[in-house]
Order: C-alpha cells, then structure tokens, then sequence
C-alpha cells in the first residue's frame, strides 16, 4: 500500500470512529473518547504494526460501545480490517468477570498476533491513564470502577502476566509491567521498585487532531 492511500486509510478509520464515539468520554474526565484510540495507534505505530493493524485499533471498540455493525466495518474498510477488530472485542452479554478472563486466555492462546498486539497497546493506554490519575487520587480513583480495587488488580496483574512471553516481542510489555507495580504499590513492595518512565496525556483539540501532552514522571 502507497503511503498516500496509507495516510487515507488511517484518516478515514479516525474519522469514522470519532463520528461512532461522538459524545463519549473517557471514564472521570471530559477528555473524548476517541482520544483513548489514538494514543493506541501511536504505541502501535512505536512497535512497527502494519497500516491494516493501526486502522483496526482505531476502530477497536466501535463494535462494544456504538452501534456500528461488523458488516459496515468491512464495507468501509475491508474484511481483515473486520476480522481485528472482533478478535478484539468483548461479547457484553457475559458478565464483567467472564469477559476479563476471555481477554486473559486470549493473550496465551494461538489467535493472531496482531490481535494480541493491538490489545496489549489497548491496556497499556488503559494502564496509563489509570496511572496518572492514581498519582493524582490515590485509592479514592476505584470509586469511578464498577468493579473496586481487587478486581481491578485481578485483571490486570492477569493481563500482565500473559503478556510475559510477548515481551520479547514489542517493549510496550515491559512499560506496562512497570506501570502495574506502579498502579498497585502492594505489589511493588512485593517484586521490588521498578524502573522510572513517563505517562503521557492523549487529548483531540476542537480542530479534531491528535495532540500528546508532555511526559510526567509516573514514580
């Protein structure tokens, strides 16, 4: 694919999604949501995903949180395109718990790599956002969860330790293992300090585009 048909692509999915999500925000803050798929394409872009994979994430939750279908994902952007983006989608007529575990055993099973990759970059946007506002909260940012602190901790110390065989693949593993310990200090105390890195703020400003706020510290 020429970079010019690249670049429309990517602009056509960002597109899209900003229309599905128009509205939506990210969980405790005014911040667009569309905001959350764009910060993914940018980790996604820092491993080497494919213009295909980068389009798939920026799509990633149109098919659990809006109305849009499977069948106008792959008119609008073809079947492969499709097949990512329910790979990587949650069946919300399980429960909460049941649709974590799936996710887990998902990142250990044979499905496609490139599924796996866009949702390690899905929960490590997540991990990040959860960080800064846990430097800012404390243990008061659980109340904003349907699930509390445990099961928070539950899920992503799970996550995290099925993206343990993939770290030697994309370092984004690594960021989100250190941010962990970071989000659940408990368990630093128990595996030992992690090493310092940087947290970054994704924002859409009121021209629609992509704008990345200055690393802080997350130690």
């Amino acid at each position: 694919m020429e970079k010019t048909q690249e670049g429309l692509l990517l602009h056509r999915a960002y597109s899209f999604a900003a229309l599905a999500h128009e509205g939506q925000m990210r969980k405790g803050s005014t911040v667009p949501y569309i905001a959350h798929p764009a910060e993914v394409a940018q980790i996604l872009a820092q491993a080497g995903a494919t213009t295909e994979v980068i389009c798939a994430d920026l799509l990633h939750d149109t098919l659990e949180d809006t109305s849009v279908t499977p069948e106008q994902l792959e008119e609008a952007f073809g079947p492969l395109v499709r097949q990512l983006v329910e790979g990587c989608s949650e069946d919300k007529t399980l429960s909460w718990e049941e649709r974590k575990e799936h996710t887990i055993q998902m990142l250990k099973s044979e499905i496609s790599m490139d599924v796996k990759l866009i949702t390690c970059a899905d929960k490590l946007s997540n991990l990040r956002s959860i960080c800064l506002d846990y430097r800012e909260l404390g243990d008061a940012l659980w109340s904003r969860f349907h699930r509390g602190k445990e099961k928070q901790r539950w899920y992503y110390r799970g996550l995290g330790e099925a993206m343990v065989p993939l770290e030697s693949h994309w370092g984004l593993v690594q960021e989100y293992r250190q941010l962990l310990r970071e989000v659940f200090p408990e368990e630093e105390r128990k595996t030992g300090q992690p090493e310092g890195l940087s947290c970054f703020v994704m924002f859409i400003d009121s021209g629609g585009s992509t704008v990345r706020g200055r690393p802080q510290p997350c130690f």
